[in-house]
């Protein structure tokens, strides 16, 4: 790539980066979020963190819009889907399953699911205009066989998927944020901590409910990974890599910034759970529904 077509694309994320942060400001000022508790001292210590986080979501969106073969209103809805339902959706579900450990209240969740909805909603089509992907461009229209298989070939790859993030959920789960005490202590009581399979079988004792969660939580992510798919161009690894980046820092980067429901610790060791195994779950989605590069391919002008 030359000088100029980086340069360009720097500043351009540069303006989206600034962008985010006004949408991410005037959902908040909508909403109601932080009101008048919130002092100048705390307001300046989440300020870096919330930059950084819009860098990275300005980022991790902008590869797909980049290689996307869509445009406009289309491409515009599918940013909005996935950055929702990346960032707000699926983790705000899961602070509502484990709502006992973060005391928070219905309300305060309410907010948190309208703010992310506001912010996708004033960013995803300025994400798509910015990035000059709001008109069709002269580049003639490819068809091609996006899917890896179908009929009993895809059924199976959907029934596996879900089983795989269980997997990983709960592997993660442990032998990452698991093994730091504080997150025992947080959700526990204890910092005791006991064999894999001893803390498998106490969670079924505790909440067998955690199983059939996660198994759609895990289809959820794949019904976000579809459009994505569909969208890109180029070949399976740069679907594989958009979902892995989407799904794994999208979901996390909230975590950054500090929050009085999570103690940092605790932030930092979800953090690096959650980012890892949601990355490679989104990549495990690209590489099993995304078709081989050999697909084939008929342009039409």
């Amino acid at each position: 790539m030359k000088a100029k077509p980086v340069a360009v694309l720097v500043l351009k994320l540069v303006l989206l980066t600034i962008l985010m942060f006004v949408c991410i400001a005037l959902a908040a000022v909508i909403v109601g979020a932080g009101g008048d508790s919130e002092s100048g001292e705390e307001a300046g210590q989440i300020l870096l963190p919330l930059l950084a986080m819009c860098v990275v979501n300005v980022v991790v969106l902008a590869y797909p819009v980049v290689r996307s073969r869509w445009f406009g209103l289309k491409l515009t809805a599918t940013v909005f889907l996935v950055f929702f339902g990346a960032q707000t959706f699926q983790g705000q579900i899961e602070t509502m399953f484990f709502g006992e450990a973060f005391e928070i209240s219905g309300s305060q969740i309410a907010e948190v699911f309208l703010m992310g909805a506001l912010t996708a909603l004033f960013y995803s089509p300025l994400a798509v205009l910015v990035l000059g992907r709001m008109k069709r461009c002269d580049e003639p229209m490819v068809l091609e066989h996006l899917l890896a298989a179908r009929g009993r070939g895809l059924a199976w790859r959907l029934a596996a998927l879900p089983l795989i993030y269980l997997a990983l959920y709960f592997l993660f789960g442990y032998f990452v944020a698991w093994q730091f005490a504080d997150v025992r202590a947080f959700y526990s009581g204890s910092a005791e901590i006991r064999p894999f399979f001893a803390h498998l079988a106490g969670l079924i004792d505790e909440d067998p409910w955690i199983f059939p969660w996660q198994l759609l939580r895990g289809l959820l992510w794949v019904g976000l990974a579809v459009p994505v798919i569909l969208m890109m161009k180029g070949k399976r690894w740069e679907a594989s890599l958009a979902l892995g980046l989407l799904f794994g820092l999208l979901l996390t980067t909230p975590l950054i910034i500090p929050n009085p429901l999570m103690p940092a610790p605790v932030r930092l060791a979800h953090f690096l759970e959650t980012s890892t195994s949601t990355f490679a779950y989104g990549w495990l989605i690209g590489w099993l529904l995304r078709a081989p590069d050999v697909g084939d391919q008929v342009a039409i002008r």
